[in-house]
């Protein structure tokens, strides 16, 4: 497994993370429910995780093959058009990532440097719920990045073999 595989897989734990964070906070607001008390910002931060957990994941699924690809259309294609196909559509998801990762960036900066804090209970300076989202975009650009690479070079991307991405 290649250094920048490991990283999209270390994307995708970071995500899985997130997601049990989720769970741990919704049994933790329903056992303080039990007990007459309240777990404090609570949905705030379960927010904060599933938006981190969403974003996280973006390059390990496309890694992994799991973005939506309209395969009928692709199977109607001739090699060379799969592959001009491939190209473009590859261009494109490389330049619509690095947008969203400039202005991610952008954004992160501009909570940083108003010292903005969010308006729940507990004030949470907001660049740290910010930053997975940007750390997931900017691994998405390496992944897209990476893929443009292999696609203009005829190698494939994707874990083929789905046992094997498991194993790794």
């Amino acid at each position: 497994m290649t250094p920048l595989h490991k990283l999209y897989t270390l994307s995708g734990w970071l995500s899985g993370v997130f997601l049990v964070l989720i769970c741990l906070l919704v049994v933790a607001q329903i056992v303080s429910r039990q007990l007459g008390t309240m777990v404090p910002s609570a949905d705030e931060f379960a927010a904060y995780a599933m938006a981190a957990s969403g974003f996280l994941a973006l390059p390990y699924a496309l890694q992994r093959g799991a973005h939506v690809r309209v395969e009928l259309l692709w199977r109607l294609l001739p090699a060379r058009g799969r592959f001009f196909a491939d190209l473009l559509s590859t261009f494109i998801g490389l330049a619509i990532a690095a947008y969203l990762a400039w202005y991610c960036t952008l954004f992160v900066i501009e909570s940083y440097e108003f010292n903005e804090v969010s308006s729940g209970l507990l004030p949470i300076p907001m660049w740290l719920p910010q930053l997975p989202m940007l750390l997931g975009t900017l691994i998405l650009v390496i992944a897209m990045a990476e893929r443009l690479v292999l696609v203009c070079l005829g190698r494939r991307f994707e874990v083929a073999d789905v046992s094997a991405a498991m194993s790794e």
